[in-house]
């Protein structure tokens, strides 16, 4: 199993994203952390942002439609799609969500 790392310009772009993921079997869930601040240099310049993280769940097998999907449906032009990847899962678990991305 793969965590998808998506950082969002709010709760409602994450929520949007996390929801069609789901939907469309490309992830078995999707966290939402409504408010974190992050720090970055964007056009040479240090930015302070308020941003909502997606957290979903997928399979590698599932990551690069994950991944090209996220692409269509962000509002930055450049989105942050970082793969962590699990190396423990409790089994039960694991098994029900690869069954939940069955198409």
């Amino acid at each position: 199993m793969i965590l998808a790392y998506i950082p969002c310009k709010d709760e409602e772009e994450a929520k949007r994203i996390g929801k069609k993921l789901v939907e469309g079997k490309i992830a078995t869930c999707a966290n939402i952390i409504p408010k974190m601040t992050s720090y970055y240099i964007w056009q040479k310049k240090l930015r302070e942002e308020n941003e909502a993280l997606l957290i979903c769940k997928t399979t590698e097998r599932k990551m690069k439609l994950l991944e090209s999907k996220v692409k269509k449906l962000h509002s930055y032009s450049v989105p942050c799609i970082a793969c962590i990847k699990i190396d423990k899962m409790n089994k039960e678990y694991e098994r029900w969500a690869k069954k939940q991305l069955l198409s």
